[in-house]
């Protein structure tokens, strides 16, 4: 019996979203092993195209774009919808995917368990693609993800580079950060790292990635291409273009962010009892938190 992929994908008013899903099914090698849930906030003029639902393994939590909290509140609905899957993936609306895409993620997860790697997640800033110039621009080279820039002494935006002779590669490389549009791990992930509402955008990826760290979680960045992101936000609408309050939400999301940085707190609900922060800041040789700086660009 093939095991099972949890898919989660928090989708905001996203011409794209219909695309995705087709080109998830249609790229899989066992689309039938997919479980698919999507958080999807729109309007209502806003249709998924019929073939969506054309392989039946597709399930819509609707929500009106009004109502929307924000793109954690929607990733911590979906957790809740995990029936046990072996695997979970959590992606953005906005993706195309390489042939047999499931079969060589789930090929290169248990090669690192065989390494003796008991926690692993595989993850990473997928290249680009142009949805006006497909396939043609899809970018040909995958990439690691490394810190840009500080915003009221906490590091909150990441960036990505191409990884060196990445031909010549044949595992995962070690990777620093989480990227929330292509997260791939075992499912009880989902039990153990609840996405908090209050955590509004910036800074997510950072806080995600120090939380796995601490549970014992090692991380990983694909050394092949898997698939491609949108990066351009043409086709979508940014969730804070329609909700005037998002600067409150920011405000109580980097409050709580340097509250967990700067106490090392421990709890089933935010850091976990394996690794402490200041492992985790060893790991990517810099401080989360630094109130000596307001904003700081660290990688150009």
């Amino acid at each position: 019996m093939l095991e099972k992929i949890y898919i989660q994908i928090p989708a905001y008013r996203d011409k794209e979203l219909s695309n995705t899903v087709i080109d998830l099914n249609k790229k899989a090698k066992h689309p039938e092993r997919l479980r698919i849930v999507i958080a999807w906030q729109h309007g209502n003029k806003e249709q998924l195209k019929k073939e969506v639902f054309d392989y039946g393994n597709v399930e819509i939590l609707d929500i009106h774009y009004k109502d929307s909290k924000g793109c954690n509140w929607a990733r911590n609905l979906l957790q809740k919808q995990w029936k046990n899957e072996a695997y979970t993936l959590y992606l953005d609306s906005h993706h195309r995917f390489v042939k047999d895409w499931d079969e060589e993620t789930i090929k290169m997860f248990k090669a690192l368990k065989d390494e003796g790697i008991k926690k692993p997640i595989i993850t990473a800033y997928l290249p680009s693609y142009d949805p006006e110039n497909e396939p043609g621009g899809r970018m040909k080279y995958p990439l690691k993800i490394y810190p840009l820039e500080r915003d009221k002494g906490l590091l909150t935006k990441l960036t990505s580079y191409p990884i060196p002779h990445w031909k010549k590669i044949k595992k995962p490389l070690v990777a620093q950060f989480i990227s929330l549009h292509f997260l791939f791990a075992d499912g009880f992930f989902n039990k153990e790292i609840h996405f908090d509402p209050e955590i509004y955008f910036f800074g997510d990826e950072v806080l995600t990635s120090l939380r796995a760290y601490t549970y014992g979680y090692d991380l990983f960045h694909p050394h092949i291409i898997l698939g491609w992101h949108l990066y351009d936000r043409k086709t979508r609408t940014p969730h804070w273009d329609d909700h005037t309050s998002w600067y409150e939400q920011e405000e109580i999301s980097y409050n709580k962010m340097k509250i967990i940085y700067t106490t090392n707190m421990t709890s089933n609900t935010i850091l976990g009892p394996d690794r402490k922060v200041i492992e985790y800041e060893k790991h990517i040789d810099l401080k989360l938190y630094d109130n000596g700086i307001e904003n700081e660009a660290i990688c150009s």
